[in-house]
């Protein structure tokens, strides 16, 4: 009884203790360092200084008409279809040889 007593403490002792692994630490703040030195972070992860002075003139917006719309939407529509068909195809042509060993595996003797 005492036995079992003991092992359940050290496992509920050892689990208390691996569930700082999932904490985070204590903060240790210390005073008398002053200067951080830079790290690869603070170096090569910083934000880009900003370019101001990029010319946007070359950039030309519109809005499109209905009838141009329509055209775009009607050719996205043939690409995506070929491209349901070639994938439909493509996936049948991979799955030949296991269809072939399905049929071998229940109609030979």
């Amino acid at each position: 009884m005492a036995r079992t007593f003991i092992f359940a403490l050290i496992a509920v002792s050892s689990l208390a203790h691996l569930t700082a692994a999932f904490s985070q630490p204590a903060l240790i703040t210390n005073k008398s360092v002053t200067k951080l030195s830079p790290t690869a972070v603070s170096v090569f992860g910083g934000k880009k200084k900003k370019d101001d002075d990029f010319d946007m003139s070359s950039i030309e917006s519109r809005d499109l008409t209905r009838e141009e719309m329509l055209d775009i939407n009607a050719q996205n529509n043939e690409i995506m279809n070929m491209e349901l068909q070639m994938m439909t195809v493509f996936s049948l042509v991979l799955s030949l040889p296991i269809l072939y060993l399905c049929w071998v595996a229940f109609y030979s003797d």
